[in-house]
């Protein structure tokens, strides 16, 4: 895991209700991780999709468009949308962290590595139900990731030991 998905993981984590589960919306300002911004995908969960509130500079860039007020059904079909759709059903049906370490390929042939971070966030008004996903989604354009992709949960149970594995604590 990258750095700036390091500082956004332990602040979700610093975030989150005694009790387990999302933090609210509210709790979240991306100014308290700064260089973060433009790693940053922040995604509304819709009833059957998932609305890109906010697309950082780092996703234009690579994507080569700013996706920034469209749905992941617009943006991608096939097999990469139903991974891509399955890592934000996870989170969101778990409520907990998802971390993915993939190649990535788009339109222009290339592939590379990316991680993704994704961090629920419960609604305001109804604190049991995650409304929106962050993600932080860093490349690496010097290499080109695993053709399996990994996925770690970061689950209740496990919480802690997948944490120190993926992350590095202590």
């Amino acid at each position: 895991m990258e750095a700036r998905q390091k500082q956004l993981y332990e602040l979700w984590l610093s975030q989150r209700p005694e009790g387990g589960g999302a933090p609210a919306r509210s709790a979240f300002d991306p100014v308290d991780a700064p260089k973060a911004m433009s790693t940053l995908i922040f995604a509304e969960v819709e009833p059957d999709d998932y609305f890109f509130r906010v697309v950082g500079t780092d996703m234009v860039e690579a994507w080569g468009r700013d996706y920034t007020g469209e749905r992941l059904s617009d943006i991608m079909t096939g097999d990469y949308h139903a991974f891509i759709r399955s890592l934000f059903d996870q989170c969101v049906r778990t409520q907990a962290c998802v971390f993915s370490h993939s190649r990535f390929q788009w339109d222009r042939g290339r592939t590379l590595d990316t991680r993704r971070l994704m961090l629920p966030f419960a609604r305001d008004e109804d604190p049991g139900v995650v409304g929106f996903v962050l993600v932080s989604q860093v490349f690496d354009y010097s290499q080109s990731g695993p053709v399996q992709p990994i996925i770690a949960e970061v689950g209740e149970a496990v919480r802690t030991e997948i944490a120190r594995e993926v992350l590095g604590a202590g």
